[in-house]
């Protein structure tokens, strides 16, 4: 298991992943431009959190977490 997989913030974005996944996919087709926001959003969280645990120091992984 990596290091950013351990963390529960990481694991919380992953279901909030998959909740807002299933908000997009039951939204309204005239809504599709907000629902394509919505997943890049969703997605740039644990990306964000797997890019910052990766990194050696302190300040620069502090940097992604915030």
């Amino acid at each position: 298991m990596l290091a950013d997989q351990k963390l529960d913030v990481y694991r919380r974005a992953i279901e909030f992943l998959a909740l807002a996944s299933q908000i997009a996919t039951s939204a309204p087709r005239e809504n599709s431009f907000l629902t394509e926001e919505l997943n890049r959003a969703a997605l740039s969280i644990p990306w964000n959190i797997a890019e910052g645990a990766g990194r050696f120091g302190a300040p620069d992984g502090a940097r992604f977490y915030s």
